[in-house]
């Protein structure tokens, strides 16, 4: 009976250490699922805020609420592969504004442990810049004429930039892992209506 016993004892053990195991295996599971969600959930939230204004202010790409100021000459004063300056009515109050889109470099977040990092700027006329979006790592436009070929930046004042592709990619600052959740946002050809069809 005590050898029984001891069996008894000594099986409970086991089984008990087994379900301890897979107990605290589920919760480092849940903790790493919810970890990942919370980080993706963020990327994603930092995505949709930063794609409408740049949404917004590209489809007003030469526009102005005084038609009598509209010219078919460019809107689109200058752009290369990470920085746009172009013309538009921001504010709807009949004269244009200079809206001026750029990208910081690495240093002005060297303070994040993520290291490709940078702040996205849109200044307005004079104005002070302001950041549209931390955490960017990667801006990029491309600018096509009427027939989508592209045009080799930088493109000072030409008439011919009747398209303009846009991409970036968020990252949370934070790495789980080594990996760093992101999100990725493009639009294939950012259009206005007041930019010359050629």
């Amino acid at each position: 009976m005590g050898y029984s016993t001891l069996i008894d004892v000594l099986g409970s053990a086991i089984i008990g250490g087994l379900l301890l195991m897979n107990l605290l295996r589920l919760n480092a599971t849940v903790v790493e699922n919810e970890t990942h969600f919370s980080h993706d959930k963020s990327a994603q939230i930092d995505v949709v805020l930063i794609a409408t204004l740049i949404d917004r202010d590209f489809n007003l790409m030469g526009y102005c609420g005084d038609h009598s100021l509209i010219t078919s000459d460019s809107t689109l004063s200058y752009g290369d592969s990470t920085s746009i300056r172009f013309f538009a009515d921001i504010d709807n109050n009949g004269s244009y504004d200079d809206v001026y889109y750029y990208l910081s470099d690495t240093s002005a977040l060297s303070h994040t442990p993520n290291p490709r990092d940078r702040i996205l700027y849109r200044q307005i006329n004079s104005g002070t810049p302001q950041i549209v979006g931390n955490n960017i790592t990667e801006f990029s436009l491309v600018y096509l004429d009427g027939l989508r070929n592209e045009i080799t930046p930088p493109v000072v004042y030409n008439p011919n930039v009747n398209f303009v592709k846009v991409a970036f990619k968020v990252e949370d600052p934070f790495a789980y892992d080594d990996n760093y959740a992101q999100a990725v946002w493009r639009r294939l050809t950012v259009t206005t209506k007041n930019l010359v069809k050629q």
